[in-house]
């Protein structure tokens, strides 16, 4: 039967792709229904399905991460969800935020959207401190205002706030919230007043 679920979330089309893959798509397989499901998602993935390429955290491997390095020279091509969906999913097989720290440099782009999708790429997992400053600085300039609320999130992740979670969220509302509506000049004395 779960090689059967597998399938049709792996044939799904529009929003049911959308959902993406969860564990019970994958609990009971045996060994080999395993690797070949890993194979399936990993050559889509690759290709540029970023449903394929975020269910891989899942059920990846060795070979997951060597494919997903590999695949880095598309990132330009495919775009920042393509990159975002590989990076995420290359911090997830090894819980290196190295994998995540490039996407700093992506808030940067001019298109709303995309540094959009990098800020909740990389506000979803634990940063290391040492990125607090480059989020810090951005969000004091007043030039990621499409993307503040995200990038906000990540400097509390780079402070040791996990964030994805809903208590720490809700814990961190208020102050998420005085930040956004400070004035960008404001902000930096709303950060340094901040205690985790």
């Amino acid at each position: 039967m779960t090689w059967t679920a597998f399938i049709v979330q792996y044939d799904a089309q529009g929003r049911e792709k959308a959902e993406g893959y969860f564990a019970f798509h994958f609990a009971g397989m045996d060994t080999e229904e395993i690797a070949r499901a890993r194979a399936m998602m990993q050559a889509r993935g690759v290709a540029g399905d970023t449903t394929d390429l975020d269910g891989l955290r899942l059920i990846g491997d060795a070979g997951s991460i060597v494919a997903l390095e590999a695949a880095q020279p598309q990132d330009k091509a495919k775009g920042i969800a393509f990159e975002a969906a590989r990076r995420e999913t290359l911090f997830a097989l090894t819980q290196d935020p190295r994998h995540l720290v490039p996407l700093i440099d992506r808030l940067d782009v001019r298109e709303d959207r995309d540094a959009a999708l990098a800020a909740q790429a990389i506000a979803r997992h634990p940063l290391p401190s040492f990125l607090t400053p480059a989020l810090a600085a951005r969000i004091t300039d007043g030039r990621h205002e499409a993307a503040l609320s995200w990038i906000v999130k990540a400097w509390l992740s780079a402070r040791g706030e996990a964030i994805w979670q809903v208590p720490v969220f809700d814990a961190n509302l208020p102050f998420i919230r005085s930040v956004l509506s400070a004035r960008p000049a404001a902000r930096a004395a709303l950060l340094a007043d901040w205690q985790a």
